[in-house]
């Protein structure tokens, strides 16, 4: 079976193909952790959807930031505080790395990447591990 990031990288080579895909925006993702380091790219698709990827390195493993959490979930708020899950982040603890790819409609949003108990959480922890506001154009 083919890694995440292997995965990602052949929709984005694909949608180039097709030629549905414009520019990426590109941004440096806010980490609570110094050593944390990533950045979530926005490229528009087909349909007004926006693909928004996302890619962490050097994280922890999850139960390292408060006892009992498991997952990484991310999350897109909206400019009126809602927040959306979007997915569990794909973690890679041989790597210390993770991925996440996920569409939107929004035009302005946070990521919100958090520690979890559990993936099917409805609403965000309190551990917050990086977030970054977006705007696309």
């Amino acid at each position: 079976m083919p890694s995440r990031a292997a995965t990602l990288c052949c929709l984005a080579l694909a949608s180039l193909a097709l030629g549905c895909m414009q520019a990426a925006q590109t941004y440096a993702l806010r980490s609570s952790s110094p050593d944390v380091t990533g950045q979530v790219s926005i490229e528009r698709i087909e349909g007004g959807q926006k693909l928004v990827v996302l890619q962490l390195e050097q994280l922890p493993p999850p139960e390292r930031l408060a006892p009992g959490l498991r997952e990484y979930v991310v999350w897109l708020q909206d400019p009126r505080g809602a927040a959306v899950k979007v997915g569990t982040l794909d973690y890679d603890r041989a790597h210390q790395s993770g991925n996440l790819l996920a569409t939107t409609d929004l035009p302005a949003f946070t990521v919100r990447v958090t520690g979890e108990r559990d993936a099917n959480t409805s609403q965000p922890s309190g551990v917050l591990l990086a977030e970054r506001n977006v705007l696309t154009n």
